[in-house]
């Protein structure tokens, strides 16, 4: 049973992938700077944006990689949960790119890769 479950919000199904052999997220901030009269600095503090990256997902099986694909594509929100690293738990929609790539090496090994936004 695969630690790492995806599920569409509009009820499209969901997928479990092997593995996830890539994560890259960022935060943006949104503090604004102010340039005072005196030469000094005022800060409007505001909380950063939520995560927004790249996802990488690893599958064993060519139609559940293609699957996983057409999932991705569905004009909906995601949840991703995870036994194994319980920090990649999120609500996210695409954004950004949406790739599946065959490995170079590996024949039976397919990669999914989704642009993020944390919603």
């Amino acid at each position: 049973m695969s630690s790492h479950i995806i599920t569409a919000s509009n009820g499209a199904g969901s997928t479990s992938p092997e593995a996830v052999a890539g994560y890259d997220a960022s935060r943006d901030s949104r503090n604004r700077i102010h340039d005072l009269l005196d030469g000094s600095i005022g800060v409007s503090y505001i909380a950063p944006r939520p995560r927004s990256g790249d996802l990488v997902t690893v599958y064993t099986n060519r139609v559940q990689a293609f699957a996983a694909y057409a999932l991705y594509a569905e004009e909906t929100s995601f949840t991703l949960t995870s036994s194994d690293v319980p920090e990649l738990g999120m609500r996210f929609v695409l954004d950004g790119s949406l790739d599946i790539e065959q490995d170079d090496e590996l024949t039976d090994v397919w990669y999914v890769r989704v642009g993020f936004q944390e919603v």
